[in-house]
């Protein structure tokens, strides 16, 4: 009972899978580690996590880097998932 039972098609959608379940769940968290980071560079910038994160939005930067965080870890989910 030797051998990959697993062709092409099913590490490829491994690697979807990985990409998706990487890339966006890290994309999705961005506004909060914006916030983090403001909150380090000014302590008085929130109160909490949602203050922060409603600033975060009112200033316009809830997209602010999710670009490079979607390609990077969907790319390190498609390694991971598509070739483990």
């Amino acid at each position: 009972m030797g051998g990959d039972k697993h062709d092409a098609t099913y590490y490829a959608k491994c690697m979807v899978g990985g990409a998706l379940a990487c890339g966006l769940t890290h994309a999705a968290i961005v506004p909060l580690d914006v916030m983090k980071c403001k909150k380090q560079i000014d302590s008085t910038f929130s109160k909490g996590i949602l203050d922060g994160i409603a600033k975060v939005k009112s200033n316009g930067h809830l997209t602010l880097g999710w670009a490079p965080t979607l390609l990077g870890y969907s790319l390190q989910g498609m390694g991971k998932f598509g070739f483990y």
